[in-house]
């Protein structure tokens, strides 16, 4: 996952809404090659007694986690600023209100969990930290997740090469997430979040655990997932083309397939009565 700086700032504003149309226009793709997240870690967010639990989804997308959570039977509302996302999302069943978060009208609702999967690092933190904490019942949890993962290192470091080769410096700045990760790499840049959660007094003190799982990508299905991150949407044409290509050599001579490290992480605070 990305640490970068740039999501924090407030300049990074427009960088959301910019990202928000991309990930729009990718939402089918998105929906279909987004890997879902470990049972083990929806457990843990829900509890021993999921059923019939109030559960707030911040930029739900294409509903991924929302999806998983329901099944457990969580009543689960959506909040989500991409249109076509949240179509997608209504599609499967999720009920989702499109706005952004922060500017997002509760109407008097409380609920049990406020979760988001994959996408709290594109808010405002101390203002969606704040709101997520007024809008939790006494004893609701916050809870956050991202996925973080590593090629086997030669991997990494010949896709590492091929992004250095092949976008341009000092233009477009590519978010690569774990696009190319060795084992070796940080694998957490949360300190932003888990600040944001430390600061609103409403909150006991936040916790991070780790779920690991492997999943093995064939070339082609390792594409695809990058074609539904933003930040290679953002690539022009003609670079992302070559980068694809370069990629998927690099890929073939790895042997056209990798098992891909995972892990995810849950990021969980309290709300205090």
């Amino acid at each position: 996952m990305d640490a970068s700086d740039e999501y924090r700032r407030p300049a990074a504003r427009p960088l959301a809404r910019e990202r928000s149309s991309l990930f729009d226009q990718q939402a089918e793709a998105y929906d279909r090659f987004r890997p879902a997240y470990p049972d083990a870690v929806i457990d843990e967010l829900l509890g021993p007694m999921p059923a019939g639990l109030d559960v707030l989804d911040v930029g739900c997308g294409t509903g991924i986690a929302a999806r998983q959570i329901a099944q457990r039977g969580a009543k689960v509302l959506g909040v989500e600023l991409a249109p076509r996302m949240a179509e997608v999302a209504r599609g499967h069943g999720v009920d989702v209100e499109i706005a952004a978060f922060e500017g997002w009208d509760a109407a008097g609702r409380t609920f049990d969990r406020v979760t988001s999967a994959q996408a709290w690092h594109w808010l405002d933190l101390p203002i969606a930290t704040a709101k997520a904490a007024a809008v939790l019942r006494p004893g609701g949890r916050l809870c956050l997740i991202w996925n973080a993962g590593c090629q086997p290192d030669d991997l990494a470091d010949a896709l590492e090469e091929v992004y250095a080769r092949v976008v341009p410096p000092g233009g477009h700045r590519l978010f690569r997430g774990y696009a190319a990760n060795r084992s070796s790499d940080v694998k957490t840049g949360l300190d932003s979040e888990i600040d944001a959660i430390s600061a609103v007094p409403e909150f006991d003190v936040p916790t991070q655990k780790w779920f690991p799982w492997t999943r093995t990508y064939q070339r082609d299905e390792w594409l695809d997932q990058l074609v539904s991150r933003s930040d290679h949407a953002a690539l022009e044409r003609a670079i992302r083309d070559r980068l694809f290509e370069s990629i998927s050599a690099a890929i073939d001579d790895h042997g056209g397939s990798f098992v891909m490290n995972f892990e995810t992480v849950l990021i969980t605070a309290t709300r205090l009565p």
